[in-house]
């Protein structure tokens, strides 16, 4: 009997370990796997301003100008920007994009997606709603993702990127 209240007490000391480690590798693992999720996250949104950016240079080089971006519904439906020059040449932002939409910036669980093409020159401003900060107005082509600073825990500041 002696023995078998010692295997017991051996078999309980031995689980209480087991869900000690348990619980330690779910508390080291579950953080750790966040992270890698919000460091694919922010590196989906460089890549994603890294092609907007090649887009609008390649069409300003075929027009002279930056597409209306944020023009209602152009965000997605980018076909409608599409015009005829002087010349007749098609000129398409979709088309030099390789799609018929903005792109979305990555949400988190505190801001959802967005794809939304916001007109200003002030790219430390954040409205809140994630999208694109585009200069339209001042013709000056440049965008940056309408994100908080470390949006994705990476210490990013999107205004700068």
């Amino acid at each position: 009997m002696e023995d078998k209240n010692k295997i017991k007490s051996w078999l309980m000391q031995i689980s209480l370990i087991a869900v000690g480690i348990l619980f330690l590798i779910i508390y080291v693992v579950i953080p750790g796997s966040q992270d890698i999720k919000y460091t694919e996250k922010a590196e989906k949104a460089q890549k994603k301003l890294i092609e907007l950016r090649v887009a609008l240079d390649k069409y300003y080089k075929i027009s002279g100008k930056y597409p209306e971006l944020t023009r209602d519904g152009a965000n997605n439906n980018l076909r409608i920007l599409d015009y005829t020059d002087k010349n007749g040449n098609i000129i398409s932002f979709a088309k030099i994009y390789n799609k018929n939409s903005i792109e979305y910036t990555e949400g988190t669980d505190q801001l959802g997606k967005n794809n939304k093409v916001f007109d200003t020159n002030d790219f430390k401003k954040n409205n809140g709603l994630a999208g694109w900060n585009y200069d339209y107005s001042g013709q000056t082509g440049e965008i940056h993702p309408n994100l908080p600073v470390d949006m994705y825990r990476q210490k990013i500041d999107w205004s700068e990127q």
